[in-house]
């Protein structure tokens, strides 16, 4: 965390035993010792956090992508519907003419069912 040598501490050590004493030292280092832990459970709490936003912000993107991925089939497949649906069929495309003879005329008086000999 902090580049402190052993030195550094040492200096440390002897201005805090100067300045508290002997009597308020170990109360004061167990002091230092909890703030530390505090702040180190506090800072570690913030980078879980920020990981699960960032996760969560990547998830949101990646279902907006599939969203749209669906999205973008649902408009291709109702396309491909609506020209099957609107193209002719083949057997509608090559029409033939039929011969009288081979036909019955029906009138709106006579009934359906059989035809007239």
């Amino acid at each position: 965390m902090f580049d402190v040598g052993f030195s550094e501490l040492f200096v440390l050590a002897i201005i805090a035993l100067v300045v508290l004493g002997p009597e308020k030292l170990p109360h004061a280092a167990r002091m230092a010792g909890a703030w530390i832990g505090r702040i180190r459970r506090t800072i570690i709490n913030i980078q879980a956090d920020i990981e699960n936003e960032v996760a969560s912000s990547e998830m949101r993107e990646r279902i907006r992508k599939e969203m749209a991925k669906a999205e973008a089939a649902k408009q291709q497949l109702s396309t491909d519907i609506m020209q099957s649906l609107n193209a002719p069929a083949p057997a509608a495309e090559s029409t033939t003419d039929a011969d009288e003879s081979s036909t019955v005329k029906i009138s709106d008086n006579q009934p359906q069912g059989k035809p007239n000999d």
